[in-house]
């Protein structure tokens, strides 16, 4: 397992998480206290000879904006103002915005921090916070020294943050690409933030729940899918197991996932959904069309995951993909450009296996499809960038050495096609037979068929709790 620090400590002793010490555009200072409700006091502080204005990038929120002042001179602009957060999520109440339960919230930061617009490119922003004893505060942000740093896209895009009072743990995990041989060791932080609404004896199962799915997807990357993370969790009154989840990558990798209010932990670790979101953070976000490779790589991976952590077993992995990549197949008569609603699921997720097998095919089976996802990865494109689909499969290809994925996009991104999942099925060896799969190792491709879900490496299982 992975152990459990504080940040301070992690700093300390691994000098690859600080960040370079450049002057930023922005300072803001907030004050976080909790009279009569969650509220913030905001002072902004910005270095511009232009002028600029300060506002609410997200419309509901601006009622909640109170006493702002701009003064500006000499070439700074100061804007002071209170945010009602308590007052804004209980009218809100949304998972993908901002919702709270007991005195914590999860909420964007662009739902309560003022944009600062007048400059040509997005600013890098300070933030300093200042909590009442009792309160915490996290982001996916980066550290700077006491700061958050938020830089390379607007306040509107940022990710979640979390507020108040709350159960905060942070988690040391491998930097990506650590675990690869020869490679040092190096360490990154998944913070998580859980909101009231769970029993007191459950929340040490529902840390560990995160904590040993984040060691899963470790070891798939080769170290973890960033140095730096926020999961916040949001118990859902009436709810059992998982529900929605959500990743935003804005500055700093950030995931919400619902969870029941009552605990199973046998239902935690049969669900997808978290480790869904996590794969999602190792990749950037794909403009352009792109929904159907970002959700078809998570939706193709996320059982491999669990396979390998010795969750699930091979025939079940596959069994969901007879079953469930039907649903994709229109998506290639017109081009997974125009895929839509569950197509952008299953058809990315069939056309993941189409890459994973052209990858170990064109390598004679030394590189598959982790080693495209974890290099491109490696290479700098990580959760918190922007990339076009033709960016990714020409960073993939250098990766892997091969031009198989951006065969793969030229043929079936912009061009549509007939893909017959029948023959693919026959071609792999796999069939369902009385309800129950059978994998034939004498078919045509069964050998790159049987690298896919176990992969190259030696398998690192990860024990359940009730195994340990």
């Amino acid at each position: 397992m992975f152990r459990r620090t504080l940040l301070a400590a992690l700093l300390a002793v691994s000098p690859v998480l600080a960040q370079p010490v450049a002057a930023p555009d922005c300072t803001v200072d907030v004050q976080l206290s909790e009279r009569g409700g969650l509220g913030l006091e905001v002072t902004y502080r910005c270095r511009a000879a232009q002028s600029l204005a300060f506002e609410m990038g997200e419309a509901r929120a601006a009622p909640y904006v109170g006493g702002l002042r701009v003064e500006q001179g000499n070439g700074i602009a100061e804007a002071r103002y209170h945010f009602d957060l308590s007052d804004f999520t209980g009218t809100v109440q949304s998972t993908s915005l901002a919702v709270q339960r007991g005195n914590g919230v999860l909420a964007t930061l662009g739902s309560w921090l003022l944009e600062p617009r007048g400059y040509d490119r997005p600013p890098v922003i300070d933030i300093r916070i200042n909590a009442e004893p009792g309160l915490a505060f996290a982001a996916g942000l980066p550290k700077v020294g006491d700061a958050w740093r938020l830089a390379g896209t607007t306040v509107r895009f940022a990710g979640y943050t979390a507020l108040g009072r709350l159960t905060y743990r942070e988690l040391a995990v491998p930097a990506p690409g650590s675990l690869r041989p020869g490679q040092p060791a190096s360490r990154g932080v998944l913070r998580v933030a859980l909101l009231d609404g769970v029993a007191e004896g459950s929340r040490a199962d529902v840390l560990d729940w995160v904590e040993r799915t984040a060691q899963a997807q470790a070891n798939y990357w080769q170290g973890f899918t960033a140095r730096q993370a926020l999961v916040g969790l949001v118990p859902m009154p009436d709810r059992r197991g998982v529900g929605y989840g959500r990743s935003v990558p804005g500055g700093g990798v950030t995931v919400m996932v619902e969870i029941g209010n009552e605990v199973d932990r046998h239902r935690l670790f049969g669900d997808w959904v978290l480790t869904h979101e996590l794969v999602h953070t190792g990749m950037p976000f794909i403009r352009g069309r792109g929904s159907w490779f970002m959700e078809g790589a998570a939706t193709y991976v996320e059982p491999i995951i669990r396979a390998r952590a010795g969750w699930k077993t091979e025939e079940e992995v596959w069994r969901e993909w007879v079953d469930n990549m039907p649903k994709g197949v229109p998506a290639f008569a017109s081009g997974l450009a125009n895929a839509s609603g569950r197509e952008n699921y299953w058809g990315g997720a069939t056309f993941m296996l189409l890459a994973d097998l052209a990858i170990r095919r064109a390598s004679q089976g030394a590189r598959g499809l982790e080693d495209c996802l974890g290099g491109v990865l490696w290479s700098g494109l990580d959760g918190a960038r922007r990339a076009s689909v033709g960016d990714y499969a020409a960073a993939c290809d250098r990766a892997t050495g091969t031009q198989a994925m951006s065969a793969l996009v030229d043929r079936h991104f912009n061009r549509g096609g007939p893909l017959d999942l029948a023959a693919l099925w026959k071609e792999l060896g796999v069939s369902l037979i009385g309800g129950r799969i059978a994998l034939d190792d004498s078919a045509p491709s069964a050998a790159w068929r049987k690298m896919i879900v176990p992969g190259n490496r030696p398998p690192k299982p990860v024990k359940l709790p009730w195994q340990s």
